[in-house]
């Protein structure tokens, strides 16, 4: 019997209306379980909130909804954590289900996370690759062996200041050359960047394009199907800057090769470190874990460890570990000294005393050495409080929940991005008294904040994140940015040039993948110390 048509409709239509009904049900449902958060426009949610300086936007929200907030940035359902209290739960109490990493669109180019240590999915290949940077790269061992390194790329920076006659000295530029020099020294045992060469400089020019490429805000991130258009061409700006990351250290890898010499393991470099580990068996480090998981698992286990694999060999093995480590290594480090340069000259007071205890420590009659840094009480707690007030990541990097968790009381779905607002952390009146000010002293002993420290145990103050997605390379990240800072303040007195006072410097800032001054530091050194010793 044929059924009429109307009657067809009637159904069809009834059938979509139940189906909608319900989906808003589950939706409505799914939303009481998350945390509070401000209501948002249709398709777009939340997104015109953010504006052009999330990191703000995101801590007035904080204010009116709470540490724990729910944003809908496009088809993306984001927590902010705003509190040192949540932040602990994020990164302690549930630190192995909220491990896992939202990866941007631009960092997917080349099939760059799948073999990188940052973005990397959390499971047996990454922590492969942790165990080799925290026990072969990062190491204290490893780091006091190459320390002679660091000393000499630093003190050949304070010649080439001297040798310039007191010409005025772009901060930013100066230490990213010598931060590029330094780290090419640690993993190729030779310096990359001269600033004669154009080949070389082309390397600066690099990395500095993708940071301003990859921190641009992307649609596809928020809306996934929009991949194949790539409307903003994010993915194809970055595909052609990783080749030429990845081309620029196959030269160096293909020499290494092709070398028959055999180092002693205190003369090895990073390069040596990990062309020795790319020997070992990475199939068998994913096989062993799939022996505890289900069966259900085992197909797209199996699929990941072939994309890691494949990731592997298509890098070269060793290429994507020197492309992170020269973007974060240069990057973060050249912003956390050129805000301290720029704190400390804007308070003289201040930076009189740093330079005092140096004179006290170090004397006139030589440069500083690593040795002496731990007799610095407040070099670190200006250190600290640049940390503090002028985070390099204000809002760290995304994570992701692998699996459904409650925290506050709310319940975290599975897949949700979590994102920690470390900036806001930095401005909370119940944890720091006058917050907006620049105030070493509240890291000195005997003070309230003293005992707070940056290695991922204090959740009041956490520039390089904490728990298991930590930065691995904060070891080496302390040691440069004390020595440089040290060695700037120590060798040279600073002034602002064409007569600019202290109060007219520009303390704005840019928000990007770094937060980073919006004016260069410009300032005209003179020698304070014996000219012999430069």
């Amino acid at each position: 019997m044929d059924i009429p048509l109307f009657s067809l409709y009637s159904v069809l239509l009834t059938a979509a209306s139940l189906i909608l009904f319900f989906f808003f049900l589950w939706r409505r449902e799914q939303r009481l379980s998350l945390p509070p958060g401000p209501s948002g426009w249709p398709i777009l949610g939340n997104l015109i909130q953010l504006g052009k300086r999330p990191h703000e936007s995101l801590y007035a929200l904080s204010v009116k909804y709470g540490p724990l907030m729910t944003l809908r940035l496009g088809m993306r359902t984001v927590v902010v954590v705003s509190s040192p209290a949540m932040a602990k739960e994020v990164f302690k109490t549930h630190d192995n289900i909220l491990a896992g990493r939202m990866v941007t669109e631009a960092h997917k180019s080349l099939s760059h996370d799948k073999s990188s240590i940052i973005w990397a999915d959390y499971g047996p290949y990454w922590r492969h690759l942790r165990r080799i940077s925290t026990v072969e790269l990062f190491s204290p061992k490893r780091l006091e062996a190459l320390q002679h390194l660091r000393r000499d790329q630093v003190f050949s920076t304070i010649r080439l200041i001297f040798e310039d006659k007191g010409k005025v000295v772009n901060i930013a530029h100066t230490v990213f050359c010598t931060s590029l020099n330094l780290l090419g020294n640690m993993i190729f045992s030779t310096s990359v960047f001269d600033p004669h060469n154009p080949a070389s400089a082309g390397l600066k020019d690099t990395i500095c394009e993708l940071m301003v490429v990859a921190g641009k805000p992307n649609l596809v991130d928020f809306f996934p199907f929009l991949r194949f258009l790539d409307p903003q061409r994010v993915s194809r700006e970055m595909d052609r800057l990783f080749k030429e990351l990845y081309d620029f250290s196959d030269t160096f890898i293909q020499k290494r090769l092709s070398q028959s010499v055999q180092r002693k393991d205190s003369d090895k470099d990073f390069l040596d470190v990990l062309l020795d580990s790319r020997t070992e068996d990475f199939t068998l480090v994913g096989v062993r874990a799939l022996i505890a998981e289900s069966t259900e698992k085992i197909k797209s286990k199996l699929i990941r460890v072939y994309k890691y694999i494949s990731a592997i060999f298509q890098t070269s093995n060793c290429d994507l570990w020197f492309q992170e480590l020269f973007i974060a290594g240069t990057e973060t480090t050249t912003t956390t000294i050129e805000w301290a340069m720029a704190e400390l000259i804007r308070n003289p007071q201040k930076l009189n005393r740093a330079r005092q205890e140096l004179d006290e420590v170090v004397g006139c009659n030589r440069k500083v050495e690593e040795t002496d840094l731990d007799r610095l009480p407040y070099l670190h707690a200006a250190v600290k409080e640049v940390f503090r007030l002028r985070t390099t990541g204000p809002l760290l990097l995304p994570h992701k929940a692998t699996s459904s968790c409650e925290i506050g009381g709310f319940v975290i779905p599975k897949d949700t991005q979590v994102m920690v607002n470390v900036w806001a952390m930095g401005r909370d009146s119940s944890i720091w008294k006058n917050p907006l000010e620049f105030t070493p002293e509240r890291f000195l002993e005997g003070e309230s904040n003293s005992k707070i420290d940056y290695r991922g145990q204090d959740f009041e103050l956490i520039p390089f994140g904490a728990g298991r997605r930590m930065c691995p390379g904060l070891p080496l990240a302390s040691r440069m940015v004390h020595l440089v800072l040290a060695s700037l303040l120590h060798s040279f007195e600073w002034k602002l040039p064409d007569g600019m006072s202290c109060e007219q410097m520009d303390m704005s800032d840019d928000f990007g993948i770094t937060l980073k001054k919006a004016a260069d530091l410009r300032a005209i050194p003179t020698p304070r110390l014996p000219h012999p010793i430069y």
